[in-house]
């Protein structure tokens, strides 16, 4: 064992022996299902997230983590815990905004903010209050982020994307308002789950696609049957995980087992984001030993679809008063940071 692992495995024992249950104490065990394929990195966080309860209650709560398909589908997590098929979901916010079309602006936004900007907003600015107003209707016992990731990959092509024309026509799997902007930018849009992206870009069915960042679609072998990468991922920044937890369940839990339940769920977006930069790293060095040529977008392109996307938010802000209150909380956030970050970062590279 190294150094680093033997102050890890000190620090996990010490947690262990400080939180260990009494000789009478009756351990909980609850059932959480992911909205995640199984061996991806975003599975890798509700799994994190599971394991750290485990350890830091000290076996009291245990977590039993499943992704989708095992216990239900993707899709079927949200209701599930709400009604208490399972006691805990892992999902993203972004992904029940047919429930509630502002999830997006706390999941994952067309040019939305980055991820240090994202989380100093959500744990430190308006945003935790907004988000707990978000899922308030729904009636859980408690939500949290648990997981943010950097940003995604733009799209896998067999052709070069260089401009704005060369959207135009383009088959181009994606989902979300990152979808809508893209139509306005005359794409043909398809919604293709990630088991099937690969096949379809191997086969023609679709021109081009995006699914996740560097080291996940590493793992789905893109790389093998796409020739061009392009990024900077403007349509996804960062993405913020949660879990939603069954109200019942989390009624029944004492008050320390609580603060272990909310603190595991702040680690684990942070180690999500670290983690996932460190594989982002060695996914993008491997894609470029294989051979792939990434490409980034024109600067003038990615300042056209902005303007796109601010377009479409402020029609959705129109309709919609808690979508406007959200939105207008991120840009007047954003605007703040960005002279924050302006007169804070160095440049001598």
């Amino acid at each position: 064992m190294n150094a680093k692992a033997a102050r890890f495995a000190m620090f996990w024992a010490l947690i262990a022996l400080a939180t260990a249950p009494a000789a009478d104490a009756q351990k909980i065990t609850w059932k959480m299902a992911s909205a995640w394929p199984g061996g991806t990195q975003i599975q890798w966080a509700a799994d994190f997230f599971a394991e750290s309860v485990n350890r830091m209650s000290g076996g009291r709560l245990e977590i039993k983590s499943y992704p989708a398909g095992k216990l239900v589908g993707a899709l079927e997590v949200f209701d599930s815990a709400r009604m208490g098929n399972i006691d805990v979901a892992h999902a993203s916010p972004a992904y029940w905004i047919g429930k509630m079309p502002a999830g997006a602006l706390f999941g994952y936004l067309p040019f939305g903010m980055e991820a240090v900007p994202y989380l100093a907003w959500m744990y430190d600015g308006e945003g935790y209050a907004l988000y707990q107003e978000l899922y308030a209707p729904y009636g859980f016992g408690f939500v949290a982020p648990c997981g943010i990731i950097p940003p995604e990959n733009l799209a896998w092509s067999n052709k070069p994307i260089k401009s704005l024309e060369d959207f135009k026509g383009l088959k181009f799997r994606t989902s979300g308002y990152w979808g809508e902007i893209l139509a306005a930018a005359g794409a043909s849009v398809v919604m293709l789950p990630a088991g099937q992206i690969y096949e379809s870009l191997q086969r023609n069915v679709i021109d081009a696609g995006e699914f996740s960042i560097p080291s996940m679609d590493r793992t789905l072998a893109f790389h093998e049957i796409a020739k061009y990468l392009l990024v900077p991922g403007i349509h996804q920044p960062s993405t913020i995980l949660d879990i939603l937890v069954n109200k019942s369940s989390w009624e029944k839990l004492p008050a320390d087992l609580k603060e272990v339940v909310g603190g595991a769920a702040q680690m684990t977006t942070m180690r999500m984001l670290t983690n996932s930069i460190a594989k982002d790293i060695e996914a993008l060095n491997f894609f470029k030993e294989k051979g792939v040529i990434i490409h980034y977008l024109d600067p003038k392109i990615q300042k056209e679809l902005y303007a796109k996307a601010v377009a479409l938010l402020d029609q959705k802000a129109a309709k919609d008063p808690f979508f406007a209150k959200v939105w207008e909380s991120q840009k007047k956030f954003r605007k703040e940071y960005n002279g924050y970050r302006d007169l804070m970062t160095p440049q001598y590279e």
